[in-house]
């Protein structure tokens, strides 16, 4: 007869190993690094279709000996000339292998504004945040749950300061989170850590570039912030939610794919 205690642990043991196979997180498989020399490309423009709303500026409360009274809003910033749409985040889903990523991604504060007013870096990789005004700037992280990740006061003329965000990731530090300075109510901006380099930021014509990709269907996300403010703290503003869209995209070697984003995604009406 097998003792009780004996058959006790037996079963403890057995508990432990059905909790530990339930319970342990399965993360993905990191992205791997190769040489690729039949990449594709995929480009593109995103466009305004309709009236564009007249958003009201930002007030500034503090230095306004540098910074003036007030700025424009960096929420909707469209190119009358083609009706391009700057600072849409433009990127690829799930991307297992491909290129190297850059050795360093910036962060910049230049005229009491984010220089990247959507941040985009590999996580594994350094972000350098650089304060090139002569006041006190605090560049301040939230996750996707409001929690603060990262807060920095950086008072000095060309301040470098590098860092490297866990790679681990965790539930609330995936998509597009919420950037401010916290000294001033104008500074507002977004950024996105992804573990590949396949993302673009708009340029001022709305125009796109991602290039190197592998041969393979893949989902190309486009994604620009809310514009309509629906609260404000201490004269800072907060938008409504993002305008995003999507669309599979089949690249192949060595070609080129052109894509065009239409925005916006619905129709939101400026009242103040």
């Amino acid at each position: 007869m097998i003792p009780k205690l004996t058959l006790a642990v037996r079963y403890i043991a057995l508990c432990m190993v059905l909790f530990l196979s339930v319970s342990r997180p399965v993360w993905a498989e990191p992205y791997q690094v190769i040489d690729v020399t039949n990449g594709g490309t995929i480009k593109g423009v995103a466009t305004w279709k309709g009236e564009v709303p007249d958003l009201p500026p930002v007030e500034i409360q503090i230095d306004t000996e540098v910074c003036g009274e007030e700025m424009a809003s960096q929420a909707l910033q469209v190119n009358p000339k083609n009706n391009g749409v700057r600072h849409v985040l433009v990127y690829l889903e799930q991307v297992e292998k491909g290129k190297a990523p850059a050795d360093k991604y910036w962060l910049q504060m230049v005229g009491c504004q984010f220089k990247q007013h959507i941040l985009a870096f590999v996580r594994s990789q350094v972000l350098a945040m650089v304060n090139a005004d002569p006041i006190l700037h605090n560049p301040h992280f939230f996750n996707a749950k409001k929690i603060s990740l990262l807060n920095i006061p950086m008072p000095t003329l060309n301040q470098e300061i590098a860092h490297k965000f866990l790679q681990i990731p965790g539930k609330y530090e995936k998509g597009v989170m919420r950037l401010q300075c916290d000294v001033h109510s104008n500074m507002n901006a977004y950024w996105a850590g992804f573990n590949h380099p396949y993302f673009a930021v708009t340029d001022a014509d709305g125009a796109f570039e991602i290039g190197g990709i592998p041969p393979g269907t893949y989902t190309l996300v486009a994604w620009h912030e809310g514009y309509r403010v629906i609260r404000e703290e201490s004269s800072r503003p907060f938008y409504d939610r993002p305008h995003i869209r999507q669309q599979e995209i089949e690249v192949k070697s060595k070609e080129s794919v052109d894509v065009h984003f239409e925005f916006p995604v619905r129709k939101v009406t400026i009242e103040y």
